[in-house]
């Protein structure tokens, strides 16, 4: 049987609360707007009440000591940042779910999870109603886990993983060092709440103090409304939001004149990108980090700090990297090796049976198997994970790489990169791009494109083109869709 490292947490015997951060904000300026969901406005003074009325019935469900666990399935509602605070609060543990799951995958993850409460969009805001006020925030030890995310396994089992909150903590502190989010900040999060960089932006604002606007559903031209007339200065979302909401943008003829920072991850942003951003609000910083669920913030890529358009940056700030062989010994500045990390905002890995892939840890590192090398300067390449490698006439090549020397042609807006079975090659490498407006280019284009800036053999011998592009539940583009559709020729062929 698998061991339940939920069980294994300490009581309350540390000397902080995750949910502190929030609170000591509701003190200092109660009546300051904390979230905006649509027409709602909540203010901190009413948000820190929900919170302690949630505090107070999952304390309640505390059973022999163990921390409760409450599972959420949930779109994005105004309810969601007071369930997250008052859960972690009272030491309970956060379960999100995805409503836009299966029955086949949500009943795999309750499996996993075992919660002692489910609360879904058409439960959550009764439950609340009947907890009591005036539930006081306590001591939590950092050790205690509050957050199990799910990310996908190759056995179709989401693999769970665990958070706790001191690594939650460290979290909160490197990005107030690194974005500097400040009570007199407006912040945008338009993408789903239950995703990891959408609740972790709502939870970032609301821990110092800023206002945060938060969509019912990503909405590209409301967003790009809110950002010309709202007074926005920090937007947080993935590349593919961005990307909707710069084109409606530009359709609409709007501006972004308050906007500092864009927090951006979960892919690189192409340097067209850049550019259309700069031309709406060329005094806002480009803020893109290289994560993993399991480790956190791993580097950074900030527009004012010159890094070479092809990394992801330096390491971010308290972490430190270490690129090693498959034997696990350091590789020299230049080499490529896996990319292992060292941080106080690791993971405590997964929560029960998973299909052994994913994430690693040694003697204090960690790694989810990204493969990359860092130049003499120390900025981090990556050129792919493990998992994701193609090999190709005996060759290996990492998708990651290609796709970046696709995305800077200047007729394709985005690219994803894999194998297609082939008797000759074993796999053929291929690509599916989406077009930047009517720019079109063809195959022999578009591979003495790659091969002017990578080995010969890294330029996709098949590519196909895309109008429509399938996304994830969290924006990102949903891959597996994508190379199936280019499998049963279902896209058309660039020739």
């Amino acid at each position: 049987m698998a061991t339940d490292r939920l069980s294994l947490a300490g009581g309350y015997t540390g000397a902080d609360n995750l949910a502190r951060p929030f609170a000591t904000a509701s003190g200092r300026a109660p009546a300051h707007p904390a979230l905006v969901f649509g027409d709602e406005v909540v203010s901190y003074g009413t948000l820190l009440d929900q919170v302690r009325r949630v505090g107070a019935g999952v304390s309640a469900l505390r059973r022999d000591g163990a921390p409760p666990r409450v599972a959420l399935s949930l779109a994005n509602r105004a309810e969601l940042p007071a369930l997250f605070f008052g859960i972690v609060a009272a030491g309970g543990i956060v379960g999100l779910l995805d409503p836009k799951w299966s029955a086949t995958q949500t009943a795999a993850a309750l499996d996993t999870f075992r919660p002692d409460l489910h609360l879904r969009t058409d439960t959550v805001s009764d439950w609340i109603a009947k907890q009591a006020a005036g539930w006081s925030i306590p001591a939590i030890d950092p050790k205690t886990p509050f957050l199990v995310g799910f990310t996908s396994g190759t056995t179709g089992r989401p693999k769970a993983f665990i958070r706790n909150q001191g690594s939650w903590l460290a979290t909160l502190e490197a990005s107030r060092v690194e974005f500097g989010i400040g009570p007199d900040d407006v912040v945008l999060v338009p993408g789903p709440l239950v995703h990891g960089l959408g609740l972790y932006g709502a939870v970032e604002g609301l821990s110092a103090g800023a206002m945060v606007r938060v969509q019912p559903k990503f909405d590209a031209s409301d967003a790009a409304m809110q950002l010309a007339t709202c007074g926005i200065t920090t937007l947080v979302l993935v590349p593919t939001m961005l990307v909707g909401i710069l084109d409606a943008a530009e359709r609409d003829g709007r501006h972004f004149p308050a906007l500092r920072r864009v927090v951006c991850s979960g892919a690189k942003l192409a340097p067209a990108v850049h550019d259309r951003l700069s031309a709406l609000c060329p005094d806002a910083a480009v803020l893109e980090y290289y994560g993993a669920s399991e480790l956190s913030f791993v580097s950074l890529r900030s527009s004012r700090e010159g890094a070479p358009a092809d990394s992801v940056g330096r390491p971010f700030h308290g972490v430190e990297l270490s690129l090693r062989d498959d034997d696990g010994h350091p590789v020299e500045r230049g080499l490529p090796g896996t990319v292992w990390v060292r941080s106080g905002m690791l993971s405590d890995g997964y929560l029960g049976t998973t299909d052994g892939a994913g994430y690693r840890e040694h003697e204090g590192w960690g790694t989810v198997g990204d493969y990359g090398w860092i130049d003499g300067e120390g900025w981090l390449r990556l050129v792919g994970r493990a998992g994701d490698m193609i090999i190709t006439g005996g060759l290996n090549v990492y998708p990651a790489e290609v796709e970046a020397a696709l995305r800077a042609h200047p007729a394709v807006a985005e690219a994803v990169v894999f194998g297609l079975p082939d008797p000759y090659w074993g796999d053929a490498l291929s690509a599916v791009v989406w077009w930047r407006g009517a720019a079109r280019a063809s195959l022999t284009e578009l591979r003495g494109w790659c091969q002017e800036r990578l080995e010969a053999y890294k330029a996709p011998r098949r590519v196909f083109a895309a109008a429509d592009m399938p996304l994830t539940g969290s924006g990102k583009i949903a891959r597996a869709d994508v190379r199936e559709r280019a499998r049963a020729g279902g896209l058309e062929v660039v020739e």
